[in-house]
């Protein structure tokens, strides 16, 4: 690492995000914690992004602009990584914001615990019609450290914090080793548990200082498209992994949750988009792979909301596409 270079780098990729853009900027821009760059990708935007990513670069010194033909956020992430020299990375999406103690907050953390990553509480923020925002909080501990098994547990199963790129704060060393897969959607799916596996902790901070936004036009949210079922081909992955590497019950039974979620995920979206011919041979490889990993589940890490998804999946096929058009996105 260069003598001068910063503490950490905060790399956002950019694609045609103009309407969100500033906000997440100037949310970065605001921080308490001082030593740090924010690294914008511009990656081929379309629209008005390019020049409000020029002019931050122009207009803050501690603004730092790379430009790539338009490849996808793993490329962007993945670029900006080998180009950094900061000791420590962090991620965030163009249409998020932070709060001003976001770096601090992790940072101090990392270095209090000695740990290689930080992650942050879980909060969702859903956009509503009177243009508010309605906020969802994840459960919160103290902080602390986490060993390793308990918090990859915990990233599986989503109740204090996500398997996912933003929100956390991890070593240039591990981000560089597992880079995300260029090409694929649910890129967090696949990356982030191998960069879990490569922590003997994990530091927790309660406080919710990453904001995520619920956009109706977000991937997830978006018709269903055959690129949708990465998702349940990032889970089979993981899960192929813990067994490999032989990790305790505990974790088995977290990476069976999280496959069993992402068919029940990736069947309930296909059936709410498709006709009942096209969305009939995703549900059943979804189905199939619930029927595979149930029964290795922790009944007690089930919610009430868990066991009713589940069950209604099990059911006949035309029974859960009729319940899913009836309920809607």
């Amino acid at each position: 690492m260069m003598q001068n270079a910063p503490r950490i780098d905060v790399i956002v990729p950019v694609y045609n995000g103009e309407n969100f853009l500033s906000r997440s900027v100037e949310s970065l821009l605001a921080q308490t914690f001082q030593d740090f760059v924010v690294t914008l990708v511009d990656d081929g935007s379309a629209d008005g992004s390019a020049a409000l990513c020029e002019q931050y670069a122009a207009r803050d010194s501690r603004v730092r602009l790379l430009r790539q033909e338009n490849a996808g956020p793993s490329a962007a992430r993945n670029r900006a990584v080998e180009r950094s020299e900061a000791a420590y990375i962090a991620f965030v999406d163009a249409d998020d914001r932070v709060s001003e103690n976001y770096l601090f907050a992790l940072y101090t953390a990392a270095e209090h615990f000695g740990v290689p990553m930080a992650v942050s509480r879980l909060c969702r923020e859903y956009p509503q019609p009177d243009g508010g925002v309605r906020r969802q909080l994840a459960p919160a501990i103290d902080r602390t450290s986490l060993e390793r098994d308990r918090a990859l547990a915990e990233a599986c199963y989503e109740r204090l914090f996500g398997c996912f790129a933003c929100g956390r704060l991890v070593k240039r060393e591990i981000a560089a080793a597992w880079p995300f897969p260029e090409g694929r959607i649910f890129e967090d799916s696949f990356a982030i548990w191998r960069q879990f596996m490569a922590c003997d902790r994990v530091a927790y901070v309660p406080e919710a200082v990453y904001y995520y936004l619920q956009r109706p036009e977000s991937l997830q949210h978006r018709a269903f498209e055959p690129r949708h079922l990465d998702l349940l081909d990032a889970a089979v992955d993981m899960i192929d992994m813990f067994r490999r590497e032989k990790m305790p019950p505990a974790v088995l039974a977290a990476g069976a949750y999280k496959v069993c979620r992402a068919a029940y995920v990736t069947a309930y979206h296909a059936a709410a988009d498709l006709p009942y011919d096209a969305y009939r041979p995703v549900y059943d490889r979804a189905r199939a792979l619930l029927a595979q990993y149930r029964p290795a589940l922790d009944p007690s890490a089930l919610s009430p909301r868990d066991r009713a998804a589940f069950r209604l999946m099990s059911s006949a096929p035309r029974v859960f596409y009729t319940a899913v058009r009836m309920k809607g996105k």
